[in-house]
C-alpha cells in the first residue's frame, strides 16, 4: 500500500513539474476558408480553438478543433445541397521559423467530421475524412495570432467523388490567452 502511494506521488509530482516547466498557450478565433477544388467554389466561415504545449523552445505540440460552415450559390450536382459543415479534430506540430521573430510554421493533421455531405453516385452520407493543413503564421504582441493556411479534407472515400470541395485556402485571426 505504501509503495503504491509513493509511486502515485512521484508520478503526480513529475506531472506537476513537467507542466510548470512548459509553456501552455490557447488561442481562439474566427476563420474564413475558400475551397478552390471545384467551380463554383464554396466559402467557409467559422471558428477554431487550439491548445498547445511548448515541450522545447522550438517545438510545440497541441490539438485544434472548430466548426466551419461552407456554402455556395450553386450546388455541385443538380440535386445537391449548397451548404455543408466540417468539424476538424487535428493534432498540431508548431515550430518557429528563424527568418523573422514571431513567425511560425504549423502542420495539423487528423480527421474532419462532415455533415450534410453526400456521395454523388448513390447519395449516401459521407462521414468525413483525413485532413492535413499547413499554416504560416505570425504572432503580434502577446495576444494576436494571424495565420494563412492551406490544406485538404479528404471527403471522397475510396475515390468516389463527394458533394464537397476538398482543397482549402484560409485565414485565421486568433486571440492568444
Amino acid at each position: 500500500m505504501h509503495i503504491r502511494f509513493f509511486c502515485i506521488l512521484i508520478i503526480v509530482l513529475g506531472l506537476v513539474y513537467g507542466a510548470t516547466s512548459q509553456t501552455v498557450k490557447v488561442n481562439v478565433g474566427p476563420e474564413i476558408l475558400h475551397s478552390f477544388n471545384h467551380n463554383p467554389g464554396f466559402w467557409g466561415i467559422g471558428g477554431s480553438v487550439q491548445g498547445e504545449v511548448w515541450v522545447k523552445e522550438r517545438l510545440g505540440l497541441g490539438l485544434n478543433t472548430g466548426f466551419l460552415k461552407f456554402s455556395s450559390t450553386t450546388p455541385l450536382i443538380p440535386t445537391g445541397t449548397v451548404t455543408y459543415n466540417a468539424i476538424p479534430v487535428l493534432a498540431v506540430i508548431k515550430y518557429p521559423l528563424p527568418l523573422i521573430k514571431n513567425l511560425y510554421g504549423q502542420d495539423a493533421m487528423g480527421y474532419t467530421f462532415a455533415t450534410d455531405v453526400h456521395y454523388r453516385n448513390n447519395g449516401e452520407k459521407v462521414p468525413g475524412g483525413f485532413t492535413y493543413y499547413f499554416s504560416l503564421g505570425y504572432e503580434f504582441a502577446k495576444h494576436v495570432d494571424v495565420a494563412i493556411k492551406v490544406g485538404r479534407s479528404r471527403f471522397d472515400k475510396k475515390d468516389r467523388p463527394a458533394n464537397v470541395n476538398e482543397h482549402n485556402l484560409g485565414l485565421k485571426l486568433a486571440y492568444i490567452f
